[in-house]
Parts: C-alpha cells; sequence; structure tokens
C-alpha cells in the first residue's frame, strides 16, 4: 500500500464504546496479535516514554528482512474511544536488502485490518473505517479539494458539461495544476462514482483531467520559451 494512503486510513480509523467494550478490545487485541506483532510494557516503553499517554497501548515489530521495525500507540480517548496514534519507525543500522517503509505500512495495516478491526467487532464495540473515497479526497491540498467538491455538488453528474459546469471544472484543473498535485486516477474515478457520477462519466473525466493538465503544461512551456 501506499504509504501516504496508509498513514491516512490508520490515523482516521476510531472504535467506541463503553469503558468495558474498550477493556475488550484491547485485551482481545493482545491475545490475537497478527504474526510478528508484539505488546509493549514497562521498560519496553522508555524510548517512548515522551510520547506515552495515560491509557494508550502500544505495541512493536521488529525490523525484518523485508520491513523496517516499527511501534505505535493506540490512543485512548475518555475512556470510550481508541484511534491510531503515533507511529516511531526503528530504522534498524542493518536492515536487509529489500527492508523498507512501505512493507512496514504494509505491516500496519495488517494489524488494523487482523488485529484491531476483529478486536472491536468482538466486542460489539462500533467501528469508524475511512473509505478509499474518503482516503483520496483527505489528501488532496485543501484548496483542490474544495473545488473539486464544489464542481462535483453542484453537477448534473452527466456528460456534456453545461457552461457552468465546465467553469468550475476549470478551476478544479487551474488549483490542480498551480498546485502540482498529483491525482490518482483510479482513485479519482472510484471518488467520482462515489458522489454519483456514472462509471463511464466518471472515466470520461479522468481523461479529461489527463488532457487539460497537458494542455496547461504546454502552455507554460510555451510562454516560457518566448
Amino acid at each position: 500500500m501506499d504509504p501516504v494512503e496508509a498513514s491516512s486510513r490508520w490515523q482516521r480509523w476510531a472504535v467506541s464504546g463503553t469503558a468495558n467494550q474498550i477493556d475488550r478490545v484491547l485485551a482481545s487485541l493482545d491475545a490475537n496479535l497478527p504474526s510478528g506483532w508484539k505488546p509493549l510494557a514497562g521498560m519496553e516503553l522508555a524510548p517512548f516514554q515522551s510520547l506515552v499517554n495515560k491509557g494508550s497501548a502500544w505495541y512493536a515489530t521488529d525490523t525484518t528482512t523485508a520491513h523496517e521495525g516499527a511501534a505505535l500507540s493506540l490512543e485512548r480517548i475518555k475512556d470510550s474511544e481508541l484511534r491510531g496514534g503515533r507511529v516511531c519507525f526503528s530504522g534498524s543500522p542493518y536492515p536487509g536488502p529489500t527492508a523498507n517503509i512501505s512493507n512496514t505500512w504494509n505491516e500496519i495495516i495488517r494489524l488494523l485490518d487482523d488485529g484491531i478491526i476483529p478486536a472491536a467487532r468482538a466486542a460489539g464495540a462500533n467501528l469508524r473505517l475511512p473509505s478509499s473515497e474518503d482516503v483520496f479526497f483527505a489528501e488532496l491540498p485543501s484548496g483542490v479539494g474544495d473545488h473539486l467538491k464544489a464542481f462535483s455538488d453542484q453537477a448534473r453528474k452527466s456528460l456534456p458539461l453545461n457552461r457552468a459546469e465546465a467553469e468550475r471544472w476549470h478551476e478544479f484543473v487551474v488549483a490542480a495544476f498551480r498546485s502540482k498535485t498529483v491525482i490518482d486516477g483510479e482513485s479519482f474515478v472510484q471518488w467520482l462514482v462515489a458522489n454519483g457520477w456514472q462509471q463511464e462519466s466518471a472515466k470520461a473525466l479522468n481523461l479529461r483531467l489527463l488532457d487539460d493538465s497537458l494542455l496547461l503544461s504546454r502552455f507554460i512551456d510555451e510562454v516560457l520559451a518566448v
């Protein structure tokens, strides 16, 4: 998984319930941790002492030939909620040849998918997970996201665009171009579909975004060449 997407997903999940349910979530997680993960307690928390908040639970995975080691926290808020907390990478001086942060984030998301989520469900707690569309939109710069939302919210959700829709579309494209925002085509299409566009229209808009961005780039090159 892309580290940016994984980081956003880690920061946006939440488990809520009674204090007893949250206790059961942590107990279930400790009893059924995915392979490679271990709870941290006592002196093992010394390196993170300044980061340890009351009620938080810490877990770690060691460096292997495939991924860097990491320690992370599950932050407990008012006894009634757990959220993804800090992530600290170990950066071993002798990592394996293929060890990298992307693989570490894959392990972190595995802890969420195979450990935290089943534990929350077993405890009967409320689980809130970000969708891929939520993650895509959250990673856009605020100005770009605002223009995209304004375009989609006020559009008829069909092609061709009318004059007002085309104007809002151009505002979005220019904002993305100016901020040098890289927009993943597949995620963009999924976001549009989730917001009411037909699949084919969403794909057509993705192609239009590529064409418009290329046109702007060529225009800038021509201006600079004069």
